[in-house]
């Protein structure tokens, strides 16, 4: 198996991130031919991907029996990730153009004295109080630390985004960043430093703040 890799543990992934990275990878792999007979089925992953989602919706607010139902649907949904993430290394045999087309997380190896990767795209969901955003992102290995913008406004004129200062975080889960107002709409970008450079901004993603 060659290191680069599609990622195939999911386990401990964010439970409204996996759902994310798990409808993107249904995508990835059924719109492309280079996947003809996946295994397990792309029937198979939405049937777990709706039975984690429904589980999940359940949990929130509930006992400790919905959780426990929660945690066994999402180690159903993170096994059939793992699963797929097999067949998708051995069809694409380290090819990263292939692999990156699957829709999974991929892993390239570690770069010695250069720049890091691009974090994968950020995902936004509501904070814990009105007014406040949670912040996560693929991150692009350890010790890594990273910086990101926020956007709360554009140029009149040009009607380009006015970035704001950037800010720094070693986490790329459960950022969380208060003093918004309901109603408000932001835009996010986010980029990886390491000794020898950083990366590129990834693409800027919009949030409605509630």
């Amino acid at each position: 198996m060659k290191y680069q890799r599609a990622k195939t543990s999911f386990y401990r992934t964010n439970d409204s991130h996996l759902l994310v990275l798990a409808s993107g990878i249904l995508r990835g792999v059924g719109d492309v031919a280079l996947f003809p007979d996946p295994t397990p089925s792309l029937a198979e992953l939405k049937v777990a991907i709706a039975d984690y989602e429904d589980k999940l919706y359940h949990s929130l607010g509930g006992g400790v029996y919905q959780r426990e139902l929660k945690r066994a649907s999402k180690r159903a949904l993170a096994d059939t990730l793992q699963q797929l993430a097999h067949y998708v290394n051995k069809v694409c045999d380290g090819n990263l153009t292939q692999l990156y087309l699957s829709g999974f997380p991929v892993f390239t190896g570690r770069k010695k004295g250069s720049s890091p990767d691009t974090p994968g795209l950020p995902s936004l969901k509501d904070g814990r109080v009105s007014g406040e955003v949670c912040l996560s992102f693929g991150p692009v290995g350890r010790d890594m630390q990273y910086e990101f913008c926020i956007c709360e406004s554009t140029d009149n004129l040009s009607k380009t985004l006015v970035w704001g200062e950037i800010q720094y975080t070693t986490r790329s889960f459960k950022n969380y960043i208060k003093g918004f107002t309901a109603g408000q709409q932001i835009y996010f970008k986010v980029r990886a430093r390491n000794k020898h450079g950083v990366s590129d901004w990834t693409d800027a993603v919009k949030w409605i703040v509630r």
